[in-house]
């Protein structure tokens, strides 16, 4: 899809706002958990604003497009992914479950094919998508981490976060099995779970180091390096509407296929 029409001005976040938030929780005597969220936001770095993604669109950032990650797979795993890239060689694109228009889930969500906007709040970092207008919300409120038992498995997890002086520590369960972590394919069972720690690395530039672990489909955590960076004046995000442009429909056998402009 195209994007177009860039002329709103970056939401930026007042540190007088913040200041003012925390303020208002402790004059009124809040809970000592929503106090200390809202401390937590006026002790933490400001990266309300919108990013862009650096890098290719692979999980790996650093793998040129037309390469493929090679993932830390067991044999029998390693196998099945080296079948779909064989297609892909003979052009028949690999399955891909966003072509019907559903969401890409985590980690692939963190790819960020447009941009991302972060939003920090009391208890919560809010991670926004442009691409299929997907919704993280990151609770930094104190709370537990669930078991994965707890929970029905979605497209983004459940994801519990802290702060360990200016990086935000990240960890996430409760992911469903059927999504892909890039277009090569990449697969994942139930078990998977992800650790993520971001941190501003420069003005303006954010590095985040993403630790998958699936110990019934890789050998060891698989950790690749992604980069954000702020984006300039004038950015904005746009609504996303994948079912109102869908040219890449999955046949009855699972391949995606294409729909060119004009076609009947």
């Amino acid at each position: 899809m195209n994007r177009i029409g860039k002329s709103a001005v970056i939401d930026r976040r007042p540190t007088v706002i913040v200041a003012l938030a925390a303020a208002i929780t402790l004059a009124f005597g809040l809970p000592a958990s929503q106090a200390s969220a809202a401390q937590s936001v006026a002790a933490s770095p400001n990266w309300t604003g919108i990013w862009l993604r650096q890098g290719s669109f692979n999980f790996d950032p650093s793998v040129p497009p037309e390469q493929s990650p090679n993932p830390p797979y067991r044999p029998d795993w390693m196998a099945k992914y080296r079948a779909g890239l064989d297609l892909m060689k003979k052009g028949q694109a690999p399955a891909d479950p966003t072509a019907g228009c559903v969401p890409g889930g985590m980690p692939r969500i963190m790819n960020m094919v447009y941009p991302m906007e972060i939003l920090q709040t009391p208890g919560q970092v809010t991670i926004i998508a442009e691409w299929m207008s997907q919704v993280r919300r990151i609770y930094t409120d104190g709370r537990k981490l669930p078991t994965a038992d707890m929970l029905d498995p979605t497209y983004n997890g459940y994801s519990v976060g802290r702060w360990e002086g200016k990086t935000l520590i990240v960890d996430t369960v409760g992911l469903r099995d059927d999504t892909v972590f890039d277009q090569t394919g990449v697969r994942h069972s139930a078990q998977m779970t992800i650790h993520e720690q971001f941190r501003e690395v420069s003005p303006g530039a954010l590095e985040l180091m993403l630790t998958v672990n699936d110990p019934v489909a890789f050998e060891k955590p698989w950790t690749v390096k992604k980069t954000f960076k702020r984006a300039e004046k004038g950015e904005q995000m746009m609504e996303y509407v994948c079912q109102e442009n869908n040219r890449n429909p999955i046949d009855a056998n699972g391949v995606v296929q294409t729909i060119l402009k004009g076609s009947n």
